[in-house]
C-alpha cells in the first residue's frame, strides 16, 4: 500500500527513531551506573538484573514485508511516545575485525539501560554512527508485548519485552538474513571450536567443527568441552550460539563475549567459572538472604541467564573465527538411533540439517514426551524461505568435499526407558572420530555408516540390534523415515536430492 518513495521515507524512520534526547558513545560504566536502580547486590560483585519478561516472545513476533494501517498506526504511537523518552544508542560490531563488518545500532529508553549494558559488553565496541547495517529498537514499558521485524529494512521494534535475549537475537536474526541474502553464505545456530588432535596419521591436525542442536541437547557441553587433550593436542573454543558459514568453508563468528544459559551450570565446569566471574551480568538468578549467587534456585526463572566474558571460559582465545570448517556435528536427543553415525553424502547432510531434530521432553509438554520436535537448521531464527536454508547448505558441502557430517544421539537407545547415553559416550565417540580410529560399515536400515565398534570400555552396549530384532528395527526406523520424508516434502522449493536422501 506504499509507493516507492513513501517507502523509503519510512525505512528512514524506522532506522532513526526521533527522541527528546539521545545519549550516545556511553561507556560501559556509565552504563552500569545508569542502571544502579536495578542492580541486585550480590557478593560476587556482578551486574544481576530481574527482569519482567524472561523468555523470547516468538508468539508475539511478527515479519513484516507489507505494511498495513495497524501497523502504521502501532508505529506513530510509538514515535509519538518516543519524542518526550531520553533515548540510549549503542553502536556495535557483530564480528572481529577480519571478519564481515556487520554495523548495529541499538536504541532503548533510558530507564533500562541494562539492556544498553549487556548489549555493549556482548558484541564489538565501535565508534558511535548514525549509520548501521541492523537497527534494533527497545521499548520495554511499551503496554502492548509486539516485536515487528522488518527483514527489508533490516530494523526490528521490541515493545513491552526487557528480557535482553530478545535484543540480541532480533540483530542476529537479522545478521544472519544478510549473510544468507547477500553474501550468499549460512548463518548457523551453531557452536564452533578448532581442535589440535592427533589422528590416524601420527602427525598433529588442527580441525575446524560446528556444532548444533537444540536447546538440552548438549550443544553448549560440547562446544566448550576440553575432551581432557593435554598438549601439544588441545581445543579452541570460539563461538557459543552464532556462527556466518561462507561459500568458501571459512565461518565467521559474531559475538565478543557469550551469552549462556545458568540453568545448568553448576554441573559445567568451564561454564560455572564463567559465571562465577565479576565481570558477568546475570539475568534472572537467584541471590539468597546472604548475598550469594545461588545457580541452581530457579525460583525466578528456569531460564537464568548470564552474559560471561570469553575469556573467563578455558581455552578461549580472542579470534572467533573458524579458517576451515571440517566437521559438523548435528546434536539430536533421540531414543531410537546409535550414539555417532557418519553421513554419506551432501544430500543426506542437508536432509538432517532441514529436519534439526530432537524429542520433547517433560518439561515441555508431559503428554508429548518422545515425540519429534523439528526446527529448520536447529534455528529458531530463520526470517523466511527455510528451505533456502537447506539448498545453500548443500551448495556449500558440494563447493567443499573435505567437510565430513556426523549424526550425534546425546539421548538414549532402545525406547524412552533405554540404555542413556552418557556425556562420557558423547566425548568419546567424538574423541573417536575426531583421531579417524573408526572402522566406519553402511547400516542399510538407518541409511548412513556406523562405526563397527565403539573404541571404549561399555561401548558394545550402544549397538541398537542389542536393543532391537532386525525386524522391529526395520520397523521403527521404517515409520521414522515416512515421517521425515513427510515433513522435508513441506518445504516447497527444497531441493528433491535432499527430501530422497533420508
Amino acid at each position: 500500500m506504499f509507493d516507492e518513495g513513501s517507502r523509503d521515507v519510512l525505512s528512514e524512520r524506522l532506522k532513526h527513531p526521533v527522541c527528546r534526547s539521545l545519549l550516545r558513545d556511553v561507556t560501559d560504566e556509565e552504563l552500569r551506573a545508569l542502571a544502579a536502580h536495578e542492580l541486585v547486590p550480590n557478593n560476587q560483585e556482578s551486574s544481576l538484573y530481574v527482569t519482567r519478561i524472561r523468555s523470547r516472545s516468538k508468539e508475539f513476533t511478527e515479519l513484516v514485508y507489507d505494511l498495513d494501517e495497524s501497523h502504521l498506526l502501532l508505529l506513530q504511537q510509538v514515535w509519538g511516545y518516543l519524542r518526550w523518552q531520553q533515548m540510549i544508542r549503542v553502536t556495535s560490531r557483530i564480528g572481529s575485525p577480519a571478519g564481515a563488518e556487520i554495523l548495529t545500532n541499538l536504541y532503548v529508553t533510558r530507564r533500562y539501560a541494562r539492556i544498553a549494558q549487556m548489549y555493549s559488553y556482548n558484541f564489538y565496541p565501535q565508534t558511535d554512527e548514525d549509520f548501521a547495517d541492523i537497527v534494533t529498537v527497545v521499548v520495554p514499558e511499551w503496554h502492548q508485548r509486539k516485536i515487528l521485524a522488518f527483514p527489508q529494512e533490516r530494523v526490528t521494534y521490541i515493545l513491552g519485552s526487557d528480557y535482553y535475549g530478545e535484543a540480541k537475537m532480533a540483530t542476529l536474526r537479522m545478521a544472519m538474513h544478510i549473510v544468507r541474502e547477500e553474501l550468499q553464505g549460512l548463518g548457523l545456530h551453531a557452536g564452533s571450536k578448532i581442535v589440535r588432535v592427533r589422528d590416524k596419521s601420527e602427525g598433529l591436525t588442527e580441525k575446524g567443527l560446528l556444532v548444533f542442536g537444540l536447546s538440552g541437547t548438549g550443544k553448549t557441553t560440547i562446544t566448550t568441552a576440553d575432551h581432557g587433550f593435554e598438549a601439544p593436542e588441545g581445543v579452541e573454543v570460539l563461538q557459543d550460539d552464532i556462527n556466518l558459514l561462507l561459500p568458501d568453508g571459512t565461518s565467521l563468528g559474531t559475538e565478543r563475549n557469550y551469552y549462556i544459559k545458568t540453568d545448568n551450570v553448576s554441573k559445567q565446569e568451564p561454564l560455572l567459572v564463567a559465571a562465577r566471574d565479576r565481570r558477568a551480568i546475570l539475568e534472572n538468578v537467584w541471590v539468597d538472604d546472604d548475598g550469594d549467587v545461588d545457580f541452581d534456585n530457579h525460583a525466578i526463572s528456569t531460564n537464568g541467564r548470564g552474559l560471561v566474558p570469553r575469556d573467563a571460559i578455558p581455552n578461549t582465545s580472542e579470534r572467533i573465527d573458524l579458517p576451515r570448517v571440517d566437521v559438523l556435528l548435528f546434536n539430536m536427543r533421540r531414543y531410537d538411533i546409535p550414539p555417532l553415525g557418519r553421513l554419506i553424502s551432501p544430500e543426506q547432510a542437508a536432509a538432517y540439517f532441514m529436519l534439526g531434530e530432537s524429542t520433547i521432553t517433560s518439561a515441555e509438554d508431559p503428554s508429548r514426551v518422545g515425540q519429534a520436535k523439528r526446527v529448520v537448521g536447529f534455528d529458531p531464527f530463520v526470517v523466511n524461505r527455510p528451505h533456502t536454508n537447506g539448498n545453500r547448505l548443500l551448495q556449500i558441502l558440494r563447493n567443499n568435499d573435505h567437510i565430513r557430517c556426523y549424526v550425534l544421539n546425546t539421548g538414549r537407545i532402545g525406547g524412552r526407558d533405554g540404555l542413556n547415553v552418557t556425556p562420557d559416550v558423547t566425548f568419546n565417540s567424538i574423541e573417536a572420530l575426531l583421531r579417524e580410529n573408526l572402522t566406519w560399515r553402511y547400516d542399510d536400515i538407518l541409511g548412513y555408516e556406523v562405526p563397527e565398534r565403539l573404541p571404549f570400555d561399555g561401548g558394545e552396549a550402544y549397538d541398537p540390534y542389542r536393543h532391537y530384532s532386525r525386524e522391529e528395527y526395520a520397523k521403527v526406523i521404517g515409520a521414522l523415515r515416512k515421517e521425515r520424508r513427510d515433513y522435508l516434502a513441506t518445504f516447497k522449493g527444497l531441493a528433491r536430492e535432499i527430501i530422497d536422501a533420508v
